[in-house]
This record gives structure tokens, C-alpha cells and sequence, in this order.
């Protein structure tokens, strides 16, 4: 493992994690029969959900250059 892959690994699992949690908390409610959020809780964890893409996105795309010689 290239040393210097480790940041961007764990910038992309962190948004992957983030994404995956917040995105559960909104499906929970509609889709699983658990009871809904409140309208500013749901405002929170879907904020919450966009950052989790952007950080995903930007670790995701940063990883695959430090990745390029394959």
C-alpha cells in the first residue's frame, strides 16, 4: 500500500460512513417502519448526507489519482 493513499483512504471511508448513517436515518422512517425524524432532525441528517457525498466524491477522486499507474 502506497503510504501516501492513506489519507485519502480514510477521508473516503469517513465519507462513506457518513453518507451510509445519515441516508439510513432518513430511509428508517418510510421505508423500514421505524417512526420518521422531526422536520429539523430530517434537515440535519439530510445536510448531513450531501456533505457525506461531497467528502466521498472528493476522497474517491483524490484516491484514484494517488492510484494512477495501475
Amino acid at each position: 500500500m502506497n503510504i501516501v493513499a492513506i489519507p485519502w483512504l480514510s477521508l473516503t471511508a469517513l465519507g462513506l460512513l457518513l453518507t451510509s448513517a445519515t441516508g439510513y436515518l432518513i430511509v428508517r422512517g418510510p421505508f423500514l417502519g421505524g417512526p420518521t425524524l422531526g422536520a429539523r432532525l430530517l434537515l440535519v441528517a439530510l445536510g448531513g448526507f450531501v456533505v457525506g457525498l461531497v467528502v466521498l466524491a472528493l476522497g474517491g477522486s483524490k484516491l484514484a489519482r494517488v492510484y494512477t499507474g495501475f
